[in-house]
């Protein structure tokens, strides 16, 4: 009865141990994580650029830095998940695919009244262009997106 017992004792050791050993560890969320949205799509870049006579300002953003350009002054800066994934989320394969078909809303830009704006997405390997714009009035289909890249121009 007793050799029963420790063979017991002994068995149910073992497989705690076993179980324990393949537990995960934790993950960090610090880590750069990427949006199920850029996996899908596989963003790799957006460029913002706003441009009139005599200025030009712009904004490039990728899952881990944000480079943005007033003039000729470079900023280089590292992008947090956090904010690549708020960014990201403002995308669906349709606005992707349809990014170069959207009208811009007003035509300030033809006479300098307002900085004429171009959005590029780098996405698969395929470069997506958007129509030239009015910057502060994107076509409705991507403003959100706008506003969310455009804002790091006053970040500066």
């Amino acid at each position: 009865m007793t050799h029963l017992k420790t063979s017991l004792l002994l068995a149910l050791s073992l497989i705690t141990l076993q179980c324990s050993a393949q537990k995960k560890k934790p993950e960090n969320k610090d880590k750069t994580a990427v949006s199920t949205t850029a996996n899908r799509l596989n963003i790799q870049k957006i460029e913002l650029e706003e441009m009139t006579r005599g200025s030009r300002r712009m904004v490039t953003i990728t899952p881990t830095n944000k480079i943005v350009e007033i003039n000729r002054q470079v900023k280089n800066e590292k992008m947090s998940a956090a904010e690549w994934n708020a960014i990201i989320n403002q995308l669906s394969a349709e606005k992707l695919s349809g990014l170069g078909s959207y009208k811009s809303p007003t035509t300030k830009r033809f006479y300098d009244g307002a900085f004429s704006a171009d959005l590029k997405i780098t996405a698969g390997g395929k470069v997506y262009n958007s129509q030239s714009f009015d910057s502060g009035t994107p076509p409705k289909e991507f403003a959100e997106l706008y506003f969310a890249v455009a804002k790091n121009f006053k970040e500066k």
